[in-house]
């Protein structure tokens, strides 16, 4: 390993004019040809810490250095022409483009001119091991190769320092085997690596090194190797975290609530549709939903949320006091009004529907009374419940999707990967509180791609793969091993691996 570091952060402090601070005289140090892992809580300061690394925000206090000189990063353009490049949580790629135009927008000088030849875009992607159609338009591909479109784009002007915000979130583990298998090739070549995540068993796995950031502070850094998984855990959350355990009580399931009979969705572009789909959702049990991303999740979830019609089949709902609250993967688009304050988001189905208003005007201190309670109970990291939701960090942003959905006293509640961009305390808590809806009575869906996770907290898992339930597995019958054959398997065989029909 070189033992000059490029870039180091130098008792970097980053205060907003509320009074918040963010980060607080934090020291960190990385090396080229190294991967180094950057955890912490949701809110920890790991974002704001990349975003001063890349000209998004300017340190209150402290300083860059890079090869013992300080820079200054006023905007991600002085980062870029120092060497650094940055792929973020949420892409920013033009869809319409494909992967040679994508990289050719981002190109500076002669590399400019040079990425107009198609070969020289094939020559640059195949130094890093990606094998992809430089004609390919972005918007058709699957998410992971979308993100390597991205690691790419950042890779193009000559980049020293890579930064990765939260890459693994979207992926299966076999994504992000390949991922960090990338990144490996990246690192062979004098780059620093830089990657925020919440896996501890990610970074044990794929990281060189490893710094926890904890309330804004640096809370321990090091080598991975030898480094035991609870003692990094105690790090980031302060305590020990127990995430091997089942959760909620024993159930037994009662009545139907709802019913899928033979639902089908044509195939398109991207989507296998839905073939003769047919499950029930009962009260006091979770209903898990595994596969590999891809297999007509998404279309399953834009059924439950009146979002598509199906072409096939029937949905009824068993009885005239069935509800439904959703939780969809795409916060962002789908979950929140990012410009409202936290307040208004986690109360909106409440305010459309007329409540906390006075006098015909809402009643913005029983919002903000109702909302600082919600925030409490969900470990809501925000400045104020008057904070804009863009404000906040990605995990944070996501409990309020959750805590919103739950307090909706709802019947079914239908949740799409709902841990995701989470901390493990984050999402233990976010689990269990699903499990005890389901504990009180609803009837809880859960789409992950998390399959540990499935199996602590439902009753049964079904699995899909194109567009079909390939199989379903309950109780003792649930394992990683008996999950991941369904996923794989064909189509046709709809395997049965717990007593009784898969429905």
């Amino acid at each position: 390993m070189n033992s000059t570091p490029v870039i180091e952060l130098d008792h970097v402090s980053k205060r907003y004019p509320n009074g918040f601070v963010a980060l607080e005289k934090v020291c960190l140090s990385f090396y080229p040809g190294e991967i180094h892992a950057l955890l912490g809580e949701n809110g920890a300061g790991k974002s704001t810490l990349m975003n001063i690394l890349y000209g998004v925000h300017e340190p209150s206090e402290g300083g860059v250095l890079m090869n013992g000189r300080q820079v200054i990063h006023r905007r991600p353009a002085d980062a870029i022409a120092n060497g650094i490049g940055m792929v973020h949580q949420h892409f920013k790629l033009v869809a319409p483009f494909t992967v040679a135009e994508n990289l050719a927008l981002v190109a500076r000088g002669e590399r400019k001119k040079r990425f107009r030849r198609l070969a020289e875009v094939r020559a640059f992607m195949q130094a890093y091991g990606a094998d992809l159609d430089p004609r390919a338009v972005v918007g058709q591909l699957p998410l992971a190769l979308q993100q390597r479109v991205e690691i790419l784009k950042a890779l193009v002007n000559d980049t020293r320092v890579l930064l990765l915000d939260e890459p693994s979130t979207i992926l299966t583990p076999t994504e992000i085997d390949a991922l960090y298998d990338t990144l490996g090739r990246i690192c062979a070549q004098g780059t620093a690596v830089a990657v925020v995540t919440h896996n501890v068993d990610e970074v044990l796995s794929h990281a060189d090194r490893y710094t926890v950031l904890r309330r804004g502070k640096t809370n321990g850094t090091g080598l991975t190797r030898g480094c035991a998984p609870d003692v990094l855990v105690e790090k980031i959350v302060g305590r020990a975290v127990a995430t091997g355990t089942r959760l909620g009580s024993p159930r037994s399931a009662g009545r139907e609530r709802l019913r899928l009979d033979a639902m089908t969705l044509r195939p398109a572009s991207g989507s296998p549709g839905l073939h003769a789909l047919t499950l029930a959702l009962r009260e006091r049990e979770v209903t898990g939903i595994a596969g590999v991303e891809g297999n007509g999740q998404t279309e399953l979830f834009e059924l439950l949320a009146g979002q598509r019609q199906p072409e096939g089949g029937e949905m009824k709902r068993c009885g005239p006091d069935v509800t439904v609250a959703l939780v969809p993967q795409d916060r962002h688009h789908e979950g929140l009004s990012l410009d409202l304050p936290v307040s208004h988001n986690l109360l909106y189905p409440k305010i459309m529907q007329g409540q906390f208003r006075r006098v015909g005007l809402l009643d913005h201190a029983a919002i903000a009374e109702r909302a600082r309670e919600m925030i409490a109970r969900a470990d809501i990291r925000t400045h104020s419940h008057a904070s804009p939701a863009r404000s906040l960090s990605g995990g944070n942003q996501q409990k309020i999707v959750v805590a919103r959905a739950l307090a909706e006293t709802a019947s079914i509640i239908v949740v799409y990967q709902p841990t995701r961009g989470l901390d493990m305390a984050a999402a233990e808590a976010v689990l269990s509180r699903l499990a005890q809806a389901a504990d009180s009575g609803a009837s809880v869906m859960i789409i992950s791609s998390n399959v540990e996770e499935l199996i602590r907290v439902s009753d049964r898992i079904l699995v899909m793969n194109g567009g079909r339930i390939t199989g379903e597995v309950a109780g003792s019958n649930m394992s990683v091993e008996k999950i991941g054959a369904l996923m794989t398997q064909g189509a046709g065989a709809q395997s049965k691996a717990a007593e009784g029909e898969y429905v």
